[in-house]
């Protein structure tokens, strides 16, 4: 799990196109730790000591599948005349897919407890909580800053800038490539920072609340309208799993920072609302309802394997939907297997919140719902995958699912396994220790 939290460390502190030269846009540091963790895994799996828990493993089995179809894609690419730029991005598609393997498997089989997964979780919300902080530095200042980070052995892959203008305000990327990408990892993170601070009671007010607070004002001030809906959608995943008090009070602390916070920047509240009243003459939505004419045109092409993972160039067109991008590059089945792979996190987290006798484990199950669900709808509204950060954090955040299925399903088990006599006993204590 050490090498988890590393990564998480490098996909939100080192920003996202400083990466190792040679190797481009898969050089980054957290693409070669979750390389790192595919070889590990792969050698783990080869000569591990004792057999894997019996069952199904939902998340890991779709990722097989989808690797499988983005090889496919591949053979399809290299079967085809393929420019010697499609060719490169065919490449670093197959080694992408598997760094971001590497860090799923990883999560899904390599958390060992409960108490490893909540620490990783901890750690993911402060890391989030930093991200957010360097957002909102970025919109007071006007200053992006991360382009002045250097690092040896590192070079800039594409001009790294923090700050961009929209509607007059400074709209802020902290160490994303872009505002939209850091308005969807935080609106992943949220759900977790948000679950951890309402449970962890015998933590500090500032360590519980501070990261939500910090992500809350920072998704309104990315001037985002994928970070906005994504944010709603894990408010309202996690709402309707509480109680009626515990509602009230999130919709009372939502008013009162969202009043806070647009009354200290006047014009923001009407500028949000105006990327969803003037939708229709918004150029960015423009360009997403002109795209599908031009998409299904590559998809009549190669419609069940697609072209080749990330060989629809941006200078074709950037569709700003990633599953339209998946639809030509990976085709039919491609696409259904990302599906595939999202649907079956969902339903891990899911029987994680239905089964646990643990009522935070619980919670955590549907924090993980939220989050999956707030990312998955990110990738309808620009290219997700094409981001280090949103993608490297999604995945990581289906193998979480993943892990979260497989330590309830131990549980399970291991209760099954308990003598009557011993599992009375062991209930009677558990009600003297109340």
């Amino acid at each position: 799990m050490s090498l988890l939290s590393f990564f998480v460390l490098l996909l939100t502190a080192v920003p996202s196109r400083l990466t190792v030269a040679p190797l481009g846009a898969a050089g980054t540091p957290a693409q070669l730790v979750g390389l790192a963790a595919f070889v590990w895994w792969i050698y783990y799996e080869i000569q591990r000591p004792t057999a894997p828990v019996a069952g199904p493993q939902p998340v890991r089995t779709m990722y097989v599948f989808m690797s499988c179809a983005v090889l496919a894609s591949y053979v399809a690419a290299m079967s085809r005349p393929i420019e010697a730029s499609e060719s490169s991005m065919a490449d670093l598609g197959i080694v992408t897919v598997a760094g971001w393997g590497g860090i799923l498997l990883l999560a899904n089989d390599g958390i060992g407890s409960w108490r490893r997964l909540i620490v990783l979780l901890r750690r993911l919300v402060l890391a989030g909580g930093a991200l957010a902080t360097v957002g909102i530095v970025q919109f007071a200042t006007g200053t992006g800053f991360v382009d002045k980070i250097e690092i040896p052995g590192l070079h800039a892959n594409l001009a790294l800038t923090g700050v961009s203008i929209r509607n007059g305000f400074n709209r802020p990327s902290g160490t994303a490539l872009h505002p939209i990408e850091f308005g969807s990892v935080i609106a992943m993170i949220l759900p977790i920072a948000l679950t951890m601070a309402l449970n962890e009671r015998n933590r500090g007010w500032v360590r519980r609340w501070y990261p939500v607070g910090a992500i809350g004002v920072a998704t309104a001030l990315a001037i985002s309208r994928s970070a906005l809906i994504a944010t709603l959608l894990a408010l309202v995943i996690l709402g309707a799993s509480w109680g009626r008090a515990r509602r009230v009070g999130g919709a009372a602390m939502v008013l009162v920072l969202g009043g806070g916070l647009f009354m200290t920047v006047p014009g923001l509240l009407g500028s949000l609302m105006g990327m969803f009243t003037g939708i229709g003459d918004d150029s960015s939505a423009q360009s997403r309802s002109g795209s599908y004419g031009l998409a299904f045109d590559f998809v009549e092409r190669s419609p069940v394997v697609g072209r080749g993972l990330f060989t629809f160039l941006p200078r074709y067109r950037i569709l700003d939907n990633q599953y339209l991008g998946l639809l030509i590059e990976v085709g039919v089945v491609g696409l259904v297997m990302v599906l595939g792979l999202i649907v079956a996190a969902i339903g891990c987290a899911r029987a994680v919140r239905q089964h646990a006798s643990d009522p935070y484990r619980a919670e955590i199950g549907q924090a993980l719902v939220a989050s999956i669900v707030a990312g998955a709808a990110g990738l309808a509204l620009f290219d997700g995958f094409s981001f280090p950060m949103s993608a490297g954090l999604f995945f990581l955040m289906l193998g979480l699912a993943g892990a979260a299925w497989r330590l309830q399903r131990e549980d399970e088990s291991r209760d099954r396994s308990l003598p009557v006599r011993e599992l009375g006993a062991s209930s009677a204590a558990g009600a003297q220790h109340s």
